[in-house]
Order: structure tokens, then sequence, then C-alpha cells
């Protein structure tokens, strides 16, 4: 019984016993990639990574943590794996900038529906006056400059100061 046990364990493990890997995932390699404004690393960017040939229905994204770094992942769906496919990458970068709040959680709390729209509308106005963060140049893949060759089964890093790009 106990060799039974162990030989449907080493069965489960062989196979995987998670999500299937679902049908046209690519291979993919670890790409870490660092963001920062000077020497200021940048939280909360959105990255998207983009394959040159295009890779159908498949993500490339992450978000930056505190120190300006992203690990990226593959998605198909719900499945999602850590790393890139190999080949040529376009990288672009967003983050909006948001208006801090003049009224605290507990008056937002109070204030009808009706007066919450008109906060909202007002934030999103105030916002939209904000210096970028991103320089335009980075956020539309028309333009941004970021490549990188992602080589097979070699892990990589990116490290991007959107300083370099301000003004362009």
């Amino acid at each position: 019984m106990k060799n039974m046990i162990c030989f449907f364990s080493l069965l489960l493990l062989v196979s995987g016993c998670g999500k299937n890997i679902p049908d046209g995932f690519p291979e993919v390699a670890p790409l870490t990639v660092f963001v920062t404004d000077g020497n200021k690393p940048l939280d909360e960017v959105f990255v998207v990574v983009e394959m040159n040939p295009p890779i159908s229905g498949v993500s490339m994204t992450a978000k930056t943590d505190s120190s300006g770094k992203a690990v990226m992942q593959t998605s198909i769906g719900n499945f999602s794996k850590s790393g890139v496919p190999a080949g040529n990458a376009l990288m672009t970068l967003i983050k909006t900038p948001v208006a801090e709040d003049w009224k605290t959680l507990e008056e937002q709390s109070q204030m009808s529906q009706e007066d919450l729209a008109v906060y909202a509308n007002e934030k999103n106005a105030r916002s939209a006056k904000l210096t970028l963060i991103i320089p335009k140049i980075l956020t539309d893949a028309k333009t941004s400059p970021l490549t990188k060759e992602i080589v097979a089964g070699q892990p990589s890093e990116w490290k991007v100061n959107v300083a370099e790009y301000k003004g362009k």
C-alpha cells in the first residue's frame, strides 16, 4: 500500500497536479524589469511587453512594486507563468497621475451618490492637469524605443530610467 501511495504521488508530481498548460502557450524566459525616475524607483507602473512578431491571444504584463521591480508574467486566459517568450520584445509603461483626495474617506462615505460623482469628476479633472509620470513616448507601442532581445532559457533584466526620455 505504501508503494502504491508513493507511485501515485510521483505520478501526480510528474503530471503537474495543477492547471494544465493551454495549447499554444509559448516557452518563456524569466524577465525582471526595473523602472526608475533618476535614482527614485517608481511603484505602481503597469509594464506591458509585446513580441515582434506578435503572439495572438497572449499577454505579457506586470506591475512594479515599491522598489520599482516588476516580474513579468505571460498569460493566456486564466493561466499565467513567470517570464516572457524568446524573441524581439517591445515594452511600454503606464502610470497615470492621480490627484490627492481633499476629502477624507469618512467625509466621502457621508456624501450622496450625486455629490460623489461630482467629487470624482473634479478629481479626474485635477488629475488630468498633473504632469505625466511616464513620458508619452514610453506609453505607446508605436513610439516606444524600449526594445530588447529575449533569449530562450536565459533570465533577463531590463532597466528603464524614465528621466532619460523626458522632453522627447
